[in-house]
């Protein structure tokens, strides 16, 4: 609710034309009850035919300028929908911009929570909720009517437009409490139906379904506890607000039928004075039933908020100029958060321009995460790494990455060409294309298609063999011609002729005087190597000056 206030001030020309209109649209309300009073009044009461032309000409005419009222100040409102989808891009772009660190570091990152929020904002900050809020003060309107009709009927309507409120002040906090439980069980459910589609080898190969089973009717039995008290809650106080305005019709008309029989309002009065409380209590009973949704939509909104207040990278920086390729890592120390024990401390070493640079260790020992912390992916704890000289934290990211080589462990892709995964926004020639997809193996794969190297990556091409994947990652690699090259893994998983083919590549990369840093357990790079980092060493030694013939 807040929201939409916030979003109106900050529109104050705008916010003052909707109520404006919020004000002719209420006053033009007033004509049906005025009507009403006037034809039993005048019409039935004389029986004038001109007269009821009149009358019925009247009201059709103040209809049409309602109507065009109501249309007209739909419009103003539907103009702050502009803000939903400002934050909707704001979303995204927040998303294309955290730091890369902070996907790895909080692993309970949920985007489809936050894409779940954005949706939830769309569809309750709308027009038709902001002129609900709005026609609220606007009751006095009708309230005023009925005073002038009778004091007494003004002052029973006034008294009885408080029992929506009433029963919502008493309702509103359970019902928000079981909001709450009911959102958190819903994440607990996707998370348990993620599991059953992403894991299902492991669940079923490795028996696992009773854990899954035990963990479900846990979710199950509290989550329909849960559904059916809030339904109730809900349903309870959707059936008092049904009964509000009977009860609302029952006293009026009661109460102005004793009036009527004692003279001191008239038969018509007594009808236009029912209509009058109806419209009266009816914006009331829409601000209550958009309370719920509101709520909803202002949790999201604080969500949103939070995320949009996460660090972006440091867009500024500045380029390297005839960058040679040279790495100096001093003292450097990676420690994940809510950890103790560091997987790297105290490393430092200092790599040559067109040297090869190894770091090996077993599974789990940190050698993907120290080339990530090279590549400024990662955000380490504490140490220095230099470009030529020049600390990584003063470099642009977006030059580091334009002169970068990288082949990661797990190759990733997003819905698209297999052209625009390979080369995103860059031109490049077609013979270069095609000695990229020689140098990958990956030419037979491309052949095989019949749209060639434009063919789509259904599934951010995660149905791709492994082996696919990992050679198209290394063709996107070869397709941005940099100095320094990182490769994660580089020959896993791969057979004779991939490895061969990445083997080669390591060979061409040092006769470029390219800076090679590679993370293996390959012993035909491993001997090749100028500087080897074992990880799995304590205190990590460097090895360097390995002399070697690099023949792979």
């Amino acid at each position: 609710m807040y929201e939409i206030f916030n979003r109106l001030q900050n529109s104050p020309n705008l916010f003052v034309k909707i109520l404006v209109a919020s004000l002719f649209v209420n006053l033009l309300a007033l004509a049906t009850p005025i009507y009403v009073i006037q034809v039993l009044q005048r019409y039935v009461a004389y029986g004038v035919t001109s007269t009821l032309i009149t009358l019925v000409a009247g009201i059709i005419f103040v209809s049409v300028f309602e109507f065009f009222f109501r249309n007209i100040r739909h419009r103003m409102a539907r103009e702050l929908d502009v803000i939903n989808s400002i934050i909707s891009d704001k979303v995204i772009k927040k998303l294309n911009s955290i730091k890369t660190s902070y996907y790895s570091f909080h692993k309970n990152f949920r985007p489809d929570i936050i894409t779940k929020h954005v949706y939830t904002t769309q569809g309750t900050f709308t027009a038709t909720t902001t002129l609900t809020l709005i026609d609220v003060p606007f009751v006095l309107i009708f309230l005023l009517a009925l005073f002038l009709i009778h004091y007494q009927l003004g002052l029973l309507a006034s008294l009885l437009i408080f029992v929506p409120l009433m029963c919502l002040s008493f309702y509103r906090k359970k019902i928000y409490e079981l909001n709450s439980k009911f959102h958190q069980m819903s994440l607990n459910t996707a998370r348990l139906h993620d599991n059953s589609s992403s894991r299902f080898e492991t669940i079923r190969y490795f028996n696992l379904l009773n854990a899954l089973s035990n963990a479900w009717n846990k979710i199950l039995r509290g989550s329909t506890l849960n559904k059916e008290e809030l339904e109730a809650k809900k349903n309870v106080l959707s059936s008092l607000m049904a009964s509000s305005s009977t009860f609302m019709t029952i006293v009026i008309i009661g109460w102005g039928a004793v009036l009527a029989v004692d003279g001191e309002i008239s038969v018509g009065a007594l009808i236009g004075a029912n209509i009058l409380a109806g419209r009266a209590i009816s914006p009331i009973i829409r601000f209550v039933q958009a309370i719920e949704p509101l709520e909803k939509a202002s949790m999201a909104q604080k969500e949103l908020n939070m995320f949009l207040q996460i660090a972006d990278e440091n867009k500024s920086g500045s380029d390297i100029r005839d960058f040679r390729g040279k790495i100096d890592i001093k003292n450097l120390q990676f420690i994940y958060p809510n950890t103790k024990n560091p997987i790297f401390e105290n490393l430092s070493c200092s790599i040559s321009s067109g040297s090869l640079l190894v770091v090996t260790g077993s599974n789990g020992s940190g050698k993907s995460t120290l080339l990530k912390s090279i590549i400024a992916f990662l955000d380490f704890s504490r140490g220095q790494i230099f470009y030529d000289d020049i600390e990584i934290n003063q470099i642009s990211l977006l030059w580091l990455r334009q002169n970068l080589i990288y082949v990661p462990q797990e190759p990733k892709f997003v819905d698209g060409s297999l052209l625009d995964n390979l080369i995103g926004s860059r031109e490049i020639k077609k013979s270069d294309m095609h000695a990229i997809l020689e140098n990958s193996d990956l030419q037979k794969f491309v052949n095989s298609s019949p749209e060639g190297i434009t063919m789509q990556l259904n599934n951010r091409g995660e149905d791709l063999p492994f082996g696919i994947r990992k050679r198209i990652a290394l063709a996107r690699a070869l397709s941005n011609d940099g100095k320094l090259v990182v490769m994660d893994e580089p020959t896993e998983t791969l057979d004779d002729k991939g490895r061969s083919s990445i083997y080669s590549l390591i060979i061409d990369f040092l006769r470029k005087k390219k800076t090679i840093i590679i993370s293996t357990q390959d012993n035909e790079i491993i001997k090749t190597a100028d500087y080897i980092v074992d990880l799995d060493v304590k205190p990590i030694p460097l090895v360097t000056d390995v002399k070697k013939s690099r023949r792979l």
